[in-house]
């Protein structure tokens, strides 16, 4: 049966009417798609930005603990020392 335009009452979906919001929801998902892709890229920006914080972070904590360890040597050392002149003095 073949319909005519005339024919087409308010309200009634046509084929037209489908190819636009087809043409339309593939447009959006497009733009949706960029949106993701440029999130996704910004996510591995931060996260290679968050784990070089971190690789620093670890050096200056390890950098510490040598220095609070040298600090604790060179402060025994000094007592060990201050013992034996004291002893020796007398």
């Amino acid at each position: 049966m073949l319909t005519l335009m005339s024919d087409i009452q308010p309200g009634q979906v046509t084929v037209a009417d489908l190819y636009k919001e087809v043409v339309q929801v593939r447009q959006d998902i497009g733009t949706v798609a960029i949106g993701v892709r440029l999130a996704e890229e910004r996510h591995l920006t931060n996260v290679s930005v968050h784990d070089d914080h971190e690789r620093r972070l670890r050096s200056i904590e390890r950098a510490w603990w040598k220095i609070t360890g040298a600090a604790a040597v060179v402060s025994v050392l000094v007592s060990l020392l201050t013992a034996y002149l004291t002893l020796r003095a007398r």
